[in-house]
């Protein structure tokens, strides 16, 4: 939805990364950060990309934000020994310039395996040929690649599995009635085997409760992300 006082007139340059951690669940501490675009304008609330991307959209700036977020969580990070993921949509994994704007971005970036793209199930799938090559241009600069929003319910398990990728976030709609549900906790456990033979860790995302939290536990999944456990935050304590 449009949100009407998001000014029409948005600099990118008021477009900043917050950072929501995954944590591990073995130690409870961050394995890594999630970078999400957020946008501050002076003593009104951060606004969420749903607020304003209509405006990044009509304004055919999609690969400006994706830069802007990826250098600014770049830099932050750069002197940190902490892993940070961004997102990527379709439309930046065929553009030739993010292409060349990842590679300037990484030449001598310190510890390039701490970094990793997050890119949903859908755009994966939608066009297997792009993510693919896009896949195997990160492994060249030693980056990971995370699949986002994947549902059991309704993606294809299989296919999902053989794709080169280093980690699957299992949405949260996936997590509802987790506790109660005995043929969804016995899919889980059967995914979880599944990724463990191929090295892929699973991240439990949208986490808002304990008792999912715990259902998770249970269920062998040492990674975790959600509201429950922290919002994103505006800078690192």
């Amino acid at each position: 939805m449009q949100v009407s006082h998001v000014n029409q007139d948005f600099s990118l340059d008021n477009v900043v990364p917050f950072f929501q951690p995954i944590m591990d669940l073995s130690n409870n501490t961050v394995w890594r950060y999630e970078c999400l675009a957020r946008l501050v304008n002076f003593n009104q609330p951060a606004f969420v990309p749903s607020e304003f991307l209509f405006l990044v959209d009509r304004r055919h700036s999609v690969a400006r934000l994706t830069e802007t977020i990826f250098n600014r969580s770049a830099n932050y990070f750069r002197n940190l020994n902490v892993a940070w993921s961004v997102n990527a949509s379709l439309e930046d994994m065929q553009d030739p310039e993010i292409i060349q704007f990842l590679r300037a971005q990484l030449y001598n970036y310190p510890s390039p395996q701490r970094v990793s793209i997050e890119v949903t199930v859908n755009n994966a799938l939608e066009n297997l040929a792009v993510f693919t090559e896009f896949a195997t241009f990160c492994k060249s600069l030693n980056i990971g690649i995370t699949l986002d929003h994947f549902d059991l319910h309704n993606d294809d398990l299989a296919q999902t599995l053989a794709l080169p990728v280093d980690a699957i976030k299992i949405s949260g709609n996936v997590m509802q009635g987790i506790e109660q549900n005995g043929v969804l906790h016995q899919s889980l456990l059967h995914l979880f085997q599944q990724a463990s033979t191929r090295n892929i860790n699973l991240i439990a995302e949208h986490i808002e409760q304990n008792s999912v939290l715990e259902a998770m536990k249970t269920l062998g999944f040492r990674y975790a992300q959600g509201f429950y456990l922290s919002e994103p935050l505006a800078k690192l304590e």
